[in-house]
């Protein structure tokens, strides 16, 4: 694939940026995770719904408009105050409390109230006649006809009621034109547009978290960002790794040029990792075919380390920040493999010329080898290749570009990562390095 019309044209995006604009949505992400679980969100998402309903903006409208004279208690006051203000039910009162009703009633329990209905008796005793002029006043009529009356019974009622407490108290509040600022319902209203305005809560409703939906995809199963003084001997072990402790690990090819060091080219520093080529004799053992271990001097030296031992895992996104430095005529890798010589995927290879991806499988018997040449970038700038590997398919990416892909021959089992440089025997050689500045292995 050539990647140079894209690089030319945007759609790659260059190295630098995409780790910022990386940076940056891991950060939002962090932030809009903590804000998820905040107490401030959850408060927030509880006004919202009280806010929010149909009976608290019923509630509010009743609240901020309705007057007093809409409410039952106006309707109770104002009966009450007409029935005070009834002068026949005033006249009641005056003569209900008068001493003439008191005398008069008096009498009217005595054997003697008969005689009031005996004209020629009333004319000539002066009592009865005042007692009987009193039983035909408009003030006694007054009191007979109201007393334990319906009318009287209801004013009574109702100048209890609206002498209570909580009358009182309702009324004041109806009255009351800036009544709605005094509300439960106002505290929880302001408090919610409150909390709207806060910086976190106007992140969280403006962003949109499908953008999170790849990082919540995966979870970091291995991550080495080379920030120690040297290479950390629980994660990474020099030469090959072989399950079986009799194997060998430190050697070469016959048809190679450099012999592998027990760390002495492999460099952390800066918070970079280097696999330095050197031109450097020494003698060393290389792997024949034919003839098995057999002793060897190189020209060259260079490093060669791997995971097998601290991390292997089966499936899986592994992303890495690599380029080459030195000489172009070596060849340098990135790769997943195995305790045998296949399966192996190419993240990265540098053969000297291409960047290459790809794929080397054992099918009934033979080796299958499926890759894709990369062109149009150079090597010697800082990529970001990635290859997402799933139970049906291999998918490589530099920079977020897909670049190639298969479903042929995908590994089933647990593989490891190795990073190294060599030297075939067509190839010229010299100092070179391979460089890392950061590994991250995930998980679905």
């Amino acid at each position: 694939m050539n990647l140079f019309w894209k690089k030319t044209f945007g759609s790659l995006t260059p190295t630098e940026k995409l780790e910022k604009e990386e940076a940056e949505l891991l950060l939002a992400y962090k932030r809009y995770c903590d804000i998820e679980a905040s107490e401030q969100l959850k408060e927030y998402t509880q006004l919202f719904h009280i806010v929010k309903s149909a009976e608290f903006k019923e509630k509010k409208e009743t609240l901020k408009n309705r007057k007093f004279k809409d409410t039952e208690e106006y309707r109770h006051f104002t009966k009450y105050k007409k029935l005070e203000n009834n002068s026949k039910l005033k006249l009641y009162y005056q003569v209900l409390q008068s001493p003439e009703l008191k005398d008069f009633l008096t009498f009217k329990g005595t054997d003697e109230y008969e005689n009031l209905g005996k004209p020629k008796l009333v004319k000539k005793d002066p009592v009865l006649n005042k007692y009987r002029t009193f039983e035909k006043s408009r003030a006694y009529k007054t009191f007979v006809r109201f007393h334990n009356s319906f009318v009287v019974t209801e004013y009574e009622k109702l100048k209890d009621l609206v002498a209570t407490e909580e009358f009182q108290k309702s009324k004041t509040w109806w009255e009351d034109q800036n009544r709605w600022l005094k509300t439960d319902e106002y505290i929880q209203e302001n408090r919610y547009y409150e909390l709207q305005r806060t910086a976190d809560i106007t992140f969280y409703e403006t962003t949109d978290p499908t953008q999170f939906e790849h990082i919540n995809d995966w979870t970091m199963t291995f991550e080495d960002n080379f920030n120690t003084k040297s290479l950390e001997a629980e994660k990474w072990k020099n030469g090959y790794y072989h399950r079986a402790k009799t194997m060998k690990n430190l050697y070469s090819f016959v048809n190679e040029k450099q012999a592998f060091t027990d760390g002495e080219n492999i460099s952390v520093a800066n918070n970079m990792l280097k696999v330095l080529t050197s031109s450097v004799k020494k003698e060393g053992i290389a792997w024949d075919t034919q003839k098995g271990f057999v002793p060897k001097t190189f020209d060259f030296t260079s490093g060669l380390i791997n995971t097998g031992a601290a991390f292997q895992q089966k499936y899986g996104l592994l992303k890495v920040k690599l380029r080459i430095g030195g000489a172009k005529d070596i060849s340098h890798a990135c790769w997943l493999g195995t305790d045998g010589k296949l399966p192996h995927i190419n993240l990265f290879y540098y053969n000297g010329k291409n960047i290459i991806v790809n794929n080397y499988a054992e099918e009934a018997g033979t080796v299958t080898a499926i890759k894709e040449v990369i062109k149009g970038i150079k090597p010697t700038d800082f990529y970001i290749y990635s290859l997402e590997w799933t139970p049906k398919e291999l998918v490589w990416k530099i920079n977020n570009i897909e670049v190639f892909r298969s479903s042929k021959l995908v590994p089933q089992e647990a593989m490891f990562v190795t990073l190294g440089s060599f030297i075939r025997d067509n190839q010229v050689g010299g100092p070179g390095s391979l460089e890392i500045d950061w590994i991250r292995f995930f998980k679905k």
